[in-house]
């Protein structure tokens, strides 16, 4: 059975690792876990008594089919939350510079990959459906200043290392909306606000492409501001309703919101998933 349960564990940390369904601990914090369960699997094998009884043998068995049926799950919705939804797309620009490791932290193509495929009061309208939260993560896999670096959800936003970067126009249009003086929140769920964040929404194309979550006074664009791709509009703050620093940028139909749906997002011509990096 240690077999099955190795094999198993390790179906379970390849799903994990396609889907990404955390931010702490890093990603890579599977290797040595996986290493780890192999090594108590083959222990056990090692030890095990020639007089297993077979209720053992089956609660091994059971074990191991639902880590295997649990990693197949996800390892499916990693793949297939990486593929492009059908329906009306926008061809935009990165928001944030890139190539220095702003990554995203929810998006994706179903509800595994991405939370705002659920929609309510606390998560997400429908129009938000396609929406992509962008992190910076540093190259050893956390997000937060060196400072804090292992601590897995510090209170101040500026103990995080997307606070305070600088945010530009991904494609060209008119300002049509700014809010700029919401307050920063301190971190965690109980300080998550619902009178709305510090945001720019510039309609681009007959689409509407809203960058959210802006710190409180950073925004530097007024409505009826034309903009040209990769001018600046404000910085990453925490404002709203946010668990912690963070870019939500997402794209919708211009019809009211009532009647507005949501438009897929292209970044220098790709899709990005949870894990995908600018």
């Amino acid at each position: 059975m240690s077999v099955l349960t190795i094999v198993a564990s390790l179906v379970l940390s390849v799903g994990l690792v396609a889907a990404g369904l955390w931010i702490w601990p890093p990603r890579w914090a599977l290797i040595p876990l996986g290493l780890l369960v192999a090594f108590a699997a083959i222990r056990k094998w090692q030890r095990r008594e020639r007089g297993s009884t077979s209720d053992r043998a089956i609660g091994s068995v059971l074990a191991a089919g639902a880590m295997a049926a649990l990693g197949t799950f996800l390892l499916w919705s990693g793949i297939t939350g990486r593929m492009a939804p059908e329906g009306q797309g926008i061809a935009l620009a990165s928001p944030l510079p890139r190539g220095r490791g702003y990554c995203a932290l929810s998006a994706g193509s179903n509800l595994v990959m991405n939370l705002h495929y659920v929609e309510g009061e606390k998560t997400a309208a429908s129009f938000e459906k396609h929406s992509v939260d962008f992190v910076k993560v540093a190259s050893d896999g956390t997000r937060t200043t060196p400072a804090r670096r292992w601590h897995p959800k510090p209170l101040h936003p500026s103990d995080y290392a997307i606070f305070d970067a600088p945010v530009s126009a991904p494609c060209s249009g008119e300002v049509v909306e700014t809010v700029n003086d919401r307050p920063d929140n301190l971190a965690g769920h109980r300080f998550r606000r619902l009178d709305g964040a510090n945001r720019v929404t510039i309609r681009c194309e007959g689409v509407l492409v809203m960058l959210a979550h802006l710190k409180r006074g950073s925004v530097s664009v007024e409505i009826g501001d034309t903009l040209a791709v990769g001018e600046p509009i404000g910085v990453v703050g925490n404002s709203g309703n946010t668990e912690e620093p963070h870019l939500h940028i997402h794209a919708q139909t211009d019809e009211g919101d009532r009647a507005s749906r949501p438009v897929v997002m292209l970044f220098d011509q790709r899709y990005i998933a949870r894990g995908d990096c600018l």
